[in-house]
């Protein structure tokens, strides 16, 4: 007999500390949805059938694995003491003399590998020393084994994306592939050397360039191997990735109706420098900048581990929604997006801010990187998330917009994405 329960799965995207932003989300979503205002991560887990995950988004993914409480989850980006440690600074003798001198150019590794690694042990002990392919059992609630994970990191040597997955069995892998193409019919053993899912959140988040001093390392079948950030690989929102998984174990798994949340880190944007429209602060625009080495250098070393809003996301909705909906159930995004909106008031059609953000606020988010270490930057990033939640004014992340930046597919605000994932959890719904 088919599966007719829905698969659902929880896209988590890469962003360092503004990964808070997600943790925040989805204990709005357990508060208001199910009355579980701080729910385990088990609990949460057991939602859903694939979590897949990338940087920022993979450590999220491993705190709800060790089983921490949403609030506790929050204190590894909020607390200074516990940030420091997965975000350590090097020293002055662990900094290379090509590494200072970059630095002038706002170029460059600012934090220690190693110490994070051994940070990330310290914080999720439970999982630690736990093969990857025993995740599922681990964390499986009353026995009901079913949430597999997908985790995005790049192997620096083979300049190829790698996929750590909880499913050996999955046809998207490269040993499932031979097996098929070579006819063969057994079940696909376990070829052991297995890595923990904390190694392979290491691998995912670890950024290069201008975060982390040098790629994660640890063996994998007696082999040192190295990675960098699943983000250079163009997956740093992973929904697409995702998908795919689940279109090569269509079959396999008896797949019916499949359900997405995917959730980002939050995002800031200007407008165009020759923007013709009026704007209310020139702050709203961007300033012309003559392209260059350095700035070009500067900018390409931190836009790999952007995603630009359409793309993953609008791929991975087509996939689903051949008929293109405006505003699909199955698939939906939740992210805040601080940017200018269009007003037309008795003043006339001009571009301003959301409401309760302050010009001030927006220019320090948007010079902002992905690891904002400093209190007074995560408490923008909580103002902006709240914001959102709460439906004040900072906009919903459009799965495709129109040139002024209006939703045309997805949905516009929070409110309206809640009240779609709410309706996932109707009586008729039998996953639960």
């Amino acid at each position: 007999m088919p599966n007719h329960k829905p698969y659902r799965i929880l896209a988590l995207d890469g962003g360092g500390t503004w990964a808070l932003t997600q943790v925040k989300c989805l204990r709005k979503l357990f508060a208001e949805t199910f009355n579980n205002p701080d729910p385990t991560g088990h609990e949460v887990l057991s939602y859903f059938n694939l979590v897949a995950a990338n940087s920022g988004g993979s450590l999220v993914a491993a705190a709800l694995a060790e089983n921490l409480r949403l609030s506790e989850i929050e204190k590894i980006f909020d607390d200074e003491k516990i940030r420091s440690k997965v975000f350590s600074k090097l020293g002055f003798w662990e900094k290379s003399l090509l590494s200072s001198i970059a630095r002038i150019f706002k170029i460059g590794a600012k934090y220690t590998t190693k110490r994070k690694h051994t940070a990330l042990k310290e914080i999720m002990p439970g999982i630690a020393t736990i093969d990857l392919v025993n995740v599922p059992s681990h964390v499986a609630v009353k026995g009901d084994v079913k949430t597999h994970f997908l985790i995005i990191g790049y192997d620096y040597y083979r300049n190829r994306a790698e996929m750590f997955r909880t499913d050996i069995n999955s046809q998207a892998s490269t040993a499932s592939i031979i097996h098929k193409l070579n006819g063969l019919t057994d079940k696909l053993a376990d070829a052991g050397g297995r890595i923990t899912l904390v190694d392979a959140i290491h691998a995912s988040s670890t950024a290069p360039v201008n975060y982390f001093n040098e790629p994660a390392m640890f063996k994998v079948n007696n082999k040192m191997k190295y990675y960098w950030d699943g983000g250079v690989t163009g997956n740093n929102n992973p929904v697409l990735a995702a998908i795919t998984e689940v279109l090569c174990n269509w079959d396999q798994y008896d797949i019916g109706e499949v359900q997405v949340l995917s959730l980002g880190t939050g995002s800031v944007s200007q407008l165009q420098y020759d923007e013709d429209s009026p704007v209310k602060y020139s702050e709203l625009k961007a300033s012309y900048e003559e392209p260059g080495l350095i700035k070009d250098i500067q900018k390409m070393s931190t836009s790999i581990l952007n995603d630009p809003p359409d793309t993953a996301a609008f791929v991975a909705y087509m996939i689903l929604n051949s008929s293109m909906p405006a505003k699909p159930t199955n698939f939906i995004r939740m992210n805040p997006v601080m940017r200018p909106i269009l007003v037309n008031d008795p003043n006339g059609k001009h571009w301003d801010l959301p409401s309760g953000i302050s010009k001030e606020e927006y220019t320090a988010l948007n010079a902002m990187d992905m690891d904002a270490v400093e209190d007074e930057e995560l408490s923008l990033i909580k103002k902006m998330c709240d914001n959102w939640l709460n439906n004040e004014g900072v906009p919903n992340q459009s799965i495709r917009s129109d040139s002024a930046m209006n939703c045309l597919i997805g949905h516009p605000d929070f409110n309206s994405a809640i009240a779609d994932f709410k309706s996932w959890f109707t009586p008729s719904s039998n996953l639960h």
